[in-house]
Formats: structure tokens, C-alpha cells, sequence
């Protein structure tokens, strides 16, 4: 009976599009993206965008990218972060500011591989509550927040799972 059940087992197992004894069928992933913009004197005076990727089970990991533009602000930023608007004392992502060769004000991207401690930002994105805020030189403007609104919300999945 034994010898049996684990024979039905097996067969569900490898019969079915969900092959974990391969190790196809062992983690999930979702992923969430936003953006925000703020616009002065009828034009947009800077853009964000932050795509949040993450992984759990056999592989854990959560990444996170993203782009900052504004043509009128790139050379007066000093600074750029991603923070919680319910505490913007806090910076939960440091934004690094891109050269000045290059068009963008800051790119790029970081993981929890690079010790960077992603709890809870999810939530907060899909709350409302992500805001990156942008550090000037300008008097008039010295600190600009842009509001991220998510608008693709992916649930977790098994990509290799059918």
C-alpha cells in the first residue's frame, strides 16, 4: 500500500506541468512597477520610474531599478533618494546621481545581494506611500517630491510552472 502511494505520487508529480523533483517548480517571482511626476510652470519638471522584482522560495531575492529624468533640473540635483512619504526623514534607497555626461539625473539598479534591505517597500509603493525626492541647488525649489502611483501589480507566480 505504501510502496503504492509513493508510486502515485511520483507519477502526479512528473506528470503534471509543475516538475519540482526537477527544480523548476521551487521558487516564485512577482514584480511591481510605478511612477511619478511633478511639473512646474506647465511642463514636467522631473519623471520616476522604479520596477520592484522579487523572488522567493529557492532563490531569494528582491531587486530594485529605476530612472529619474528632468532636462530643466539635471544640473542643479545634489541629491536623489526613495523614501516613505509617512517618514521622509528616512532614506530606505539611496539613488546615486548619474554623471554629468549623461542625460538622465540617476539610473540604475540594486539588490538585496548588495545588502540593501527591501522590507516592506512594496507595501508602501502600493499604499501610495513610495516617494523619491530630489535635493536642488535651486532657492526656489530646494527639495522636489515625486509621488509613485504603481501601475502594473504582479502577483507571485511560478514562471517555470505550467
Amino acid at each position: 500500500m505504501i510502496r503504492r502511494n509513493v508510486l502515485l505520487a511520483f507519477l502526479a508529480l512528473t506528470s503534471t506541468g509543475c516538475d519540482l523533483l526537477s527544480g523548476k517548480c521551487t521558487y516564485e517571482i512577482r514584480s511591481l512597477d510605478a511612477a511619478g511626476d511633478v511639473s512646474g510652470n506647465g511642463s514636467a519638471l522631473a519623471t520616476a520610474q522604479i520596477t520592484l522584482s522579487e523572488n522567493r522560495g529557492t532563490i531569494q531575492a528582491t531587486s530594485m531599478q529605476w530612472l529619474v529624468t528632468g532636462t530643466t533640473l539635471k544640473d542643479h540635483v545634489l541629491s536623489a533618494a526613495f523614501k516613505d512619504a509617512s517618514d521622509p526623514s528616512v532614506v530606505r534607497v539611496d539613488l546615486p546621481l548619474s554623471t554629468v555626461d549623461r542625460p538622465e539625473i540617476s539610473q540604475g539598479a540594486t539588490s538585496t545581494r548588495e545588502g540593501v534591505n527591501f522590507g516592506g517597500i512594496r507595501d508602501l509603493i502600493v499604499a501610495g506611500r513610495g516617494i523619491v525626492v530630489l535635493q536642488t541647488d535651486l532657492s526656489s525649489t530646494p527639495t522636489i517630491t515625486i509621488v509613485l502611483v504603481a501601475h502594473r501589480i504582479g502577483d507571485w507566480v511560478r514562471p517555470n510552472c505550467s
